[in-house]
């Protein structure tokens, strides 16, 4: 699938040659202040698998999202949610859509493989352009301005924060703040005082106001059809059905 001489694909990260992943870190390490190679790989190492967006000519990388799967049990009940880490698209590229077709066919791939299991999106996110893919693509989503967050999607929220990074997430706030170094957006990147009139960025700036020292906010939503918008819903569908075989 292609859009304006772009391409996604999902490969899987312990096929991802060397000089791929040298690839990805440079692609990182433009975006983003205080960067580690070693914290990086470490992270990326962590992971089941990499979307990755390459120009069609060139063949070069200009973005990626790494992924993995998390099973958890949660008032007694089964759920799987797809944990979003370090997600990358080049500036010249910010607009574009195929990389979310790419993660929407690829969500819609495992809802089918879940069955009857819920499958969420488990997303963390220190900048407001990631936290816009919550209101842009999902009906109901948390946290959000003008809801308060259930309590089932409270605990399932706490449960899977505090699996993937325990004391260094605060239920209170909903907020990760690791121990130590970590990656900061370039603030020359950072344009969320220009989008303050969007409720959401307003919102996001809000709950996360030291997003720009890597501070990131605990998001969820669940992953089914009902629940995304447009496109989105059209995208997951298509991974639903090509995963069962179906045209």
């Amino acid at each position: 699938m292609a859009e304006g001489g772009l391409i996604g694909e999902v490969a899987r990260r312990a096929e991802l040659a060397p000089g791929q992943v040298d690839e990805l870190y440079r692609l990182f390490e433009e975006h983003y202040d205080s960067a580690s190679p070693e914290r990086f790989r470490a992270d990326l190492a962590e992971k089941e698998w990499v979307l990755l967006l390459r120009e069609e000519t060139r063949g070069r990388t200009v973005g990626f999202s790494t992924q993995v799967l998390m099973e958890i049990t949660v008032a007694g009940r089964p759920l799987r949610a797809l944990f979003s880490g370090d997600t990358i698209i080049h500036r010249e590229y910010w607009g574009t859509q195929e990389l979310v077709r790419t993660w929407c066919r690829f969500a819609g791939s495992l809802k089918a493989r879940c069955g009857e299991t819920p499958l969420y999106w488990f997303l963390i996110s220190k900048g407001y352009r990631t936290y816009l893919y919550l209101p842009f693509f999902f009906h109901d989503f948390y946290p959000r301005p003008e809801r308060p967050l259930p309590p089932f999607e409270k605990q399932l929220l706490d449960a899977l924060a505090t699996t993937r990074y325990g004391g260094a997430y605060d239920p209170e706030s909903g907020l990760i703040e690791p121990p130590g170094p970590h990656d900061r957006l370039k603030p020359d990147l950072d344009a969320s005082p220009k989008h303050l009139r969007n409720p959401h960025v307003a919102y996001f700036q809000e709950r996360n106001p030291r997003y720009a020292e890597g501070v990131e906010l605990a998001c969820l939503a669940e992953i089914a059809p009902e629940n995304m918008r447009g496109a989105a819903r059209r995208e997951l569908e298509a991974g639903i059905r090509a995963a069962n075989g179906e045209p």
